[in-house]
């Protein structure tokens, strides 16, 4: 049971099968120690091979494989642990385990440089035959585990290959049915020649396009079908080297002989491989009788149309000069509003202030009569004061001099002051109004002012379209990147014909005549929204009331 590394090295040359002996190296300067270590080993019936120094195991491991390594730490030239460091560094032997053995070198220091060396364990003379035994017996029935695990992988690489190779087989085979297929039912001509030019394949395009059938022509001169030696002046200029850039092709134009002598337009990509020392040639070709038809009439169409591109140019220089000279009457238009507005602001505000005076008694007594028709001037000169300033600010957004101030505004902190604004409003109209907040109070960074008065026009008009009923402000809090606030009426709502130029300038929709107003409250507030980085929109059915809907983002870009 037991040999020296020379008699035993040819026996233990390849990997051990299951049910074969492995190989044990044992490594000792002492012969008498590698006697004791066989006689503790021998009953595991494995192959026990002996090196008597740190040299000779070197050897033995450039040649065999070992199940486990047993080292003693005290040897003259290389000790145990310099032979351990040098079998580790070694990419065939680094998972060889070792079990150092010695009686000397028992310190805390010497276990820790074993175990630092890749020892998987460190014994101590003398120790326990049955111990030693059992561990040996571990890392054997390990090696032969992981032997049977590399044949079982080798085995499933087999077998993969092997699938591997059936499959491309399959794909072959099914990669030439369906080129076979591609050729027969292909919509362009396909013919091959051999080096001496005669055909070897003839698509049924091709067939269909030379008016021949492919029994007629196989094995026959192809240069027949190719009218004053085209076909011969191309094939001449391609070799096998000829390279072609991937996506792009050569074009070749030919004429080609149809079976009653007609002659027929063709262009055809041609293309040389070489097999084996032997040049074929493939033609994909197609007739292109038609296409030259078409082109000629698309020449003619192309004169037509520049014909016709001279005289839209000639129109669009006339509507731009038309553009240029409206561009100058709105400007014209608005510097006429901002300066009107500007002009009757001064004379309203003095009819409104002596108004003021003299309904405050400032002058003296007034008689129901004078006190009813000063109450109606009042109401006028407001009425037309909401007017001037509604223009003024119609004119400076469509001439882009709104200024926005920004600052924190705070909801629903806003509404419930407007809520005190439009109280004698809604008292007036006995209209009660009712506040619902989504979420917690937040802030977001926008013009207060101009805020204000978007939801000032929404809770106006909602009071004196919503015929009493109550009037819901909703206030959505919860998303992270904008706030919404919806003001719902239940008044008679907006006619469908009336929704598309709700927000457009000096409309009053039919059933808003009675009730006054400038046709510019909406159109402003919505020009505000989209300044705010907003919106507003509407959602109304006839007969059930609106709901004008505000969204406004947490901060304004830019």
């Amino acid at each position: 049971m037991t040999a020296t590394a020379t008699e035993t090295r040819e026996a233990a040359r390849s990997r051990s099968a299951p049910g074969e002996r492995v190989n044990i190296l044992l490594v000792d300067d002492r012969t008498e120690n590698l006697l004791a270590l066989e006689a503790i080993l021998e009953p595991l019936g494995e192959n026990l091979v002996r090196a008597h120094s740190g040299d000779e195991a070197l050897k033995c491991l450039l040649t065999d494989e070992y199940a486990a390594i047993l080292l003693d730490v005290q040897m003259p030239g290389l000790n145990g642990f310099e032979t351990a460091e040098l079998i580790k560094s070694r990419e065939r032997t680094r998972f060889v385990p070792i079990i150092f053995l010695t009686a000397i070198s028992k310190e805390e220091e010497y276990v820790f440089r074993g175990y630092s060396v890749g020892a998987v364990d460190y014994m101590s003379k003398p120790f326990q035959p049955d111990v030693l035994r059992s561990k040996v017996a571990v890392f054997v029935d390990l090696y032969r585990k992981q032997g049977q695990l590399k044949r079982q992988e080798r085995l499933l690489h087999e077998a993969a290959i092997r699938e591997v190779e059936l499959e491309h087989r399959a794909q072959l085979l099914a990669q030439e049915a369906r080129l076979a297929q591609i050729l027969g039912t292909a919509m362009d001509a396909i013919l091959v020649l051999d080096s001496d030019r005669r055909i070897s394949l003839f698509n049924s395009a091709a067939e269909g396009m030379f008016g021949r059938p492919g029994r007629t022509v196989i094995g026959r001169d192809a240069t027949a079908l190719f009218a004053d030696g085209d076909l011969e002046h191309v094939l001449a200029t391609m070799t096998p080297t000829h390279r072609v850039e991937p996506g792009q092709w050569e074009l070749h134009a030919f004429n080609g002989v149809r079976a009653n002598g007609d002659r027929f337009p063709m262009e055809a990509s041609v293309s040389c491989l070489d097999v084996g020392g032997e040049c074929s040639y493939t033609l994909i070709a197609r007739d292109i009788t038609e296409r030259q038809r078409n082109e000629e009439a698309l020449r003619t169409q192309a004169m037509s149309l520049e014909r016709n591109a001279a005289e839209l140019r000639e129109l669009n220089e006339t509507l731009h000069a038309r553009q240029e000279a409206l561009e100058h009457a709105i400007t014209a238009r608005n510097r006429f509003y901002a300066s009107m507005s500007h002009e009757l602001r001064t004379p309203i505000n003095a009819i409104i202030g002596y108004n003021t005076l003299l309904l405050d008694h400032i002058y003296g007594p007034l008689n129901d009569k004078q006190a009813h028709g000063l109450q109606r001037t009042h109401k006028a000169a407001n009425h037309l004061l909401e007017l001037v300033n509604d223009v003024l600010d119609l004119s400076k957004i469509e001439a882009g001099k709104i200024e926005l101030t920004l600052q924190p505004v705070s909801f629903p902190a806003i509404i419930e002051d407007l809520f005190v604004t439009v109280r004698p409003l809604a008292d007036e109209h006995a209209t009660p109004l009712e506040l619902r907040v989504d979420g917690e109070p937040k802030s977001i960074v926008s013009d207060p002012r101009r805020v204000r008065q978007i939801l000032l026009n929404l809770l106006s008009n909602a009071i004196k379209f919503g015929r009493g009923q109550p009037i819901l402000v909703e206030v959505g809090l919860a998303a992270t990147d904008s706030i919404e606030v919806s003001v719902t009426d239940r008044g008679e709502g907006i006619d469908p014909d009336d929704m598309p130029r709700i927000f457009d300038e000096f409309v009053q929709l039919s059933n808003s005549q009675q009730l006054g107003g400038t046709g510019l409250g909406l159109p402003i507030s919505k020009r505000l929204a989209s300044l705010l980085g907003g919106d507003l929109c509407v959602i109304s059915t006839r007969g059930a009331g609106s709901t004008f809907r505000l969204t406004l983002p947490m901060c304004i870009d830019g």
